[in-house]
């Protein structure tokens, strides 16, 4: 998403790139990535210092070290925020604050408010801001939100939801983050569109 009405600008080099939060889901974006030709990662930071650096060597990342080493570096354009929910807001203002686009992981924050702080700030400062989109904005939920709107069930009074499979205490190595406020299943599973 952009702060702008704006088609992004079209550039000709890769885009230089810096990780925050060296967990979990940094291993499927580092290694789709690492290989795409639009992009250049430069730098991981997390506030474990040996992560950042385990996961720059196992990916090729030349440099790893603090956030704020990372927010402090002008070569980066685009900070790739991968901390926990809590955090995004946090991490995504200071990244505009330094002068870089950002790219959250989801949510984009917990609070609507730090939300629209962060994209006012993000325009005012002509950098972009965007949100994985996996979940919202893929088909199943896009078609239940039009079906919604044009009215197809009526007014809705309650839902019911189920996830296909355990939650993530069964595959996250780290799951506790998805107990707390800014996670759980409507935060992390599927983000609301509104």
């Amino acid at each position: 998403m952009s702060t702008s009405d704006e088609p992004p600008t079209q550039i000709d080099r890769p885009v230089t790139v810096g990780v925050v939060g060296c967990g979990n889901i940094s291993d499927v974006y580092l290694t789709n990535l690492t290989v795409a030709p639009e992009v250049t990662f430069v730098a991981c930071a997390d506030l474990d210092l040996d992560r950042a650096r385990r996961k720059a060597a196992a990916h090729g990342v030349p440099r790893a070290g603090a956030v704020v080493e990372l927010l402090a570096d002008p070569s980066i354009e685009l900070v790739l925020n991968l901390t926990i929910p809590a955090a995004h807001a946090e991490v995504a203002l200071a990244a505009v604050a330094a002068g870089k686009s950002v790219y959250n992981e989801k949510p984009l924050a917990i609070e609507r408010a730090d939300a629209a702080r962060l994209l006012e700030r993000a325009a005012a400062s002509g950098v972009l801001v965007g949100g994985a989109p996996d979940t919202f904005l893929g088909a199943g939920l896009q078609t239940a939100r039009r079906l919604l709107d044009d009215g197809a069930i009526g007014a809705p009074v309650a839902f019911a939801a189920a996830m296909r499979s355990h939650g993530p205490e069964d595959w996250h190595p780290d799951p506790a983050f998805f107990y707390k406020k800014g996670a759980g299943p409507l935060f992390d599973m599927g983000p609301p569109t509104t």
